[in-house]
């Protein structure tokens, strides 16, 4: 008996139209929020001034303020730190690299602040952002 070829589809058959369509980034019709935009124009002009180093998180935080928090606190922030500045990084360098607001920018610059927004009404006005 001869063993039988099976083929698998993963996807069905596109026509060339619809696969030009899909190949489009998404594209947002709506401008930044006026409170997104501001937020975008401090950090790229903090990294420009190298008040933020984008491979520092403490170069994110507010020393004065962060003094005052207790080590668990502390602990929460410097986490916290780590991650909005690994997200800061890429905005900046999709910013960098498009120099105009982007779905994709646009969804990130809104996540961090108000991320950075939460922290901060527990914590206070830590960060330098």
């Amino acid at each position: 008996m001869k063993p039988q070829k099976t083929t698998f589809k993963v996807l069905p058959d596109v026509d060339a139209e619809t696969q030009q369509r899909l190949n489009q980034p998404l594209a947002s019709n709506s401008a930044f929020d006026p409170a997104d935009d501001n937020f975008l124009k401090a950090v790229v002009s903090l990294v420009e001034e190298a008040k933020i180093n984008l491979y520092s998180p403490s170069s994110l935080l507010n020393e004065p303020m962060y003094r005052t928090l207790t080590e668990e606190q502390r602990g929460k922030v410097d986490l916290e730190a780590f991650n909005l500045l690994t997200t800061l990084r890429n905005i900046y360098n999709l910013w960098k690299v498009e120099n105009k607001a982007t779905y994709q920018l646009q969804n990130l610059v809104h996540q961090v602040r108000l991320t950075k927004e939460r922290l901060e009404n527990i914590s206070g006005d830590v960060f330098i952002v």
